[in-house]
């Protein structure tokens, strides 16, 4: 797969330098932001509310999760082809747009929670509705994932492009923290009224919307490309033609995706961790996500300031052995082991806060406990900055610009196949291993230190046969 063309260079000459300037980029970042705050508002919303319930015997949670990923893998062939064809601003501007509409269909569902007679409903048919709401959610985030990476290239110069996907990387995962800690509060302060917390998300959809006007119209990358049957399944024969065709950029595609299946499997279990082990509220299991995040965010930035316009592949190995170190911690900290009697009556009582407060249900973990869960988390997410913005730029800079929707598609398809995995991992997991999270957690680091091991040395081999132009060498 070739790198950019001499073209491609050329064509980027007269963009504006980062950041303050380029104020088409500065649009950009504020819609993506924007989309990622509400997805995890909304999410984090679902999510929380399901804790603890089984739809089909099954973990809601793991439901909510794969319903999210599943669309990723129906369109993301189209989305790809699509993201070529047409301009990657106003596919954009498109995307918001139905945003907004979704955000209304989930205040129609948590207003029918609210306004159901007391013991009328069946709790689990709305839990469906959600779902299907955040499947939705999902499709429209299918369909966004390849004009916003696919378009990054197109809005900044060469050689800005690690700091443009260093700041989307912090944005995106400062959009994460912000949206996960205001739907716990939210959760929190409207119990039984989360049609409140739904209109928050409809506002945060249009001022998405509007952000996304300023956006660069650039000219479609591929206009002659045909839009058919055949394009949902254009992400599998892309990845055969990498595959087959490509070996270095299959294996760093691999290795990125896995990032993925961490983010999906850490995400629902640090919520059953912070609520069924450590005793926290919704709140405070809401801000131990957010506290990943918040790493995330840093190991981010700072990975792209470290860099100096270089893609740093070699820094992924740090990075995934302090993933392993922190992951494997989370089984040495003494917590609760609920029963399932426990998780019973915390269902009963989750939607009365005070009651269950005063129930005992979960006791609160140790301050010294709950200190060193906020710090793992944290460095968790340094440690994930440091591993994916690497690896996503590699991805960036590596093919065509003509190909790069297309591409972008495939990597988006691959991610989720790996988060739909994440969410079946998880559900099996915590079947297996009686709601501990913890133990869940430390066997995801054994995984990560598996997978690490199989592909690292053969990435490593073959940058050292190609020494691809934007990929640093210490012996340069």
């Amino acid at each position: 797969m070739p790198e950019h063309t001499p073209d491609d260079h050329a064509a980027a000459e007269n963009l504006s330098p980062l950041p303050v300037r380029n104020r088409s980029f500065l649009c950009f970042l504020g819609t993506q932001a924007l989309g990622a705050f509400n997805d995890n508002v909304f999410k984090q919303l679902v999510l929380l509310l399901g804790i603890g319930y089984l739809m089909a015997g099954v973990e809601y949670q793991a439901v909510v999760q794969f319903l999210f990923a599943l669309p990723f893998l129906l369109f993301s062939g189209l989305a790809g082809d699509i993201a070529d064809r047409f301009s990657k601003g106003r596919l954009m501007v498109v995307c918001k747009l139905a945003e907004i509409i979704i955000a209304l269909l989930g205040v129609g569902v948590f207003l029918m929670m609210s306004t159901a007679p007391a013991g009328s409903g069946n709790p689990s048919f709305y839990l469906w509705l959600l779902a299907a709401v955040v499947f939705l959610l999902g499709t429209q985030s299918a369909f966004f994932g390849p004009p916003k990476y696919g378009g990054i290239p197109e809005l900044v110069r060469p050689g800005d492009l690690i700091t443009a996907t260093g700041m989307t990387q912090m944005t995106t995962f400062l959009a994460i923290i912000i949206g996960v800690a205001l739907a716990g509060l939210l959760a929190d302060l409207f119990a039984g009224r989360l049609y409140l917390a739904g209109l928050v998300t409809v506002s945060i959809a249009v001022l998405g919307t509007l952000a996304s006007l300023g956006i660069a119209r650039n000219p479609p990358s591929d206009p002659q490309r045909r839009i058919s049957a055949r394009s949902f399944t254009s992400n599998i024969r892309t990845l055969f033609r990498i595959w087959r065709n490509d070996g270095l950029m299959m294996r760093i595609m691999v290795i990125y995706s896995w990032f993925w299946f961490l983010g999906g499997v850490t995400l629902t279990a640090v919520n059953a961790y912070g609520r069924f082990q450590l005793g926290l509220t919704n709140f405070s299991t809401s801000l131990l996500v957010a506290t990943t995040s918040l790493g995330i965010a840093c190991g981010s930035i700072l990975v792209a300031r470290l860099s100096h316009g270089k893609v740093r592949i070699g820094l992924v190995v740090p990075a995934l052995a302090a993933l392993v170190v922190c992951l494997s911690v989370f089984a040495l900290l003494p917590v609760h082991n609920p029963t399932a009697e426990d998780i019973d009556r915390f269902n009963q009582l989750k939607q009365s806060p005070e009651l269950l407060e005063a129930a005992h249900i979960i006791p609160l973990a140790a301050v010294a406990t709950r200190s060193s869960a906020y710090i793992l988390c944290f460095l968790l997410g340094i440690a994930s900055g440091f591993y994916s913005v690497p690896l996503l730029t590699f991805i960036q800079a590596r093919p065509s610009a003509s190909e790069k929707g297309r591409v972008f598609a495939a990597v988006n398809w691959l991610n989720w196949v790996f988060i739909l995995t994440a969410a079946l991992t998880y559900g099996a997991g915590m079947s297996v291993l009686a709601n501990r999270a913890n133990l869940l957690l430390a066997g995801l680091g054994v995984l990560t230190l598996c997978v690490g091991s199989v592909l690292l040395p053969g990435i490593f081999r073959h940058l050292q046969q190609q020494r691809p132009t934007f990929v640093y060498f210490r012996d340069e």
